[in-house]
């Protein structure tokens, strides 16, 4: 079976010197489906508006990346870990992303169990 361009989704970090407008841009003027946007690239943005750009273009986004990092020693950073895990979803909401791509892990002096 043969695969087209509009059955591929590139990350925004692929393309990090690029701002988020320009990868809308090039991926769906390349015949692109789907994008999958990080969030350094979208930082201080207004994410509605992205998510109207990227609707325009006809792309499609695929996931909003990265959430995690929920291991730690000190409740206090488990809980800013968790604050910041519910602003990215908020965010992930507001540009239309199904998911969110999760980093998960251990911390040093922590089994991977407990984390």
């Amino acid at each position: 079976m043969s695969k087209t361009p509009d059955q591929l989704c590139i990350h925004t970090i692929t393309n990090k010197p690029w701002s988020i407008e320009e990868c809308i841009h090039n991926y769906a003027g390349a015949g692109v489906g789907g994008i999958s946007i990080w969030r350094n690239c979208v930082e201080g943005k207004n994410l509605r508006q992205i998510n109207r750009m990227v609707n325009e273009s006809g792309l499609s986004v695929v996931s909003y990346v990265r959430g995690g990092f929920f291991p730690a020693t000190d409740i206090r950073d488990r809980q800013k870990a968790i604050d910041e895990n519910l602003k990215i979803i908020d965010e992930a909401y507001q540009l239309g992303a199904p998911l969110v791509v999760l980093v998960c892990g251990a911390v040093p002096g922590q089994s991977l169990a407990e984390s």
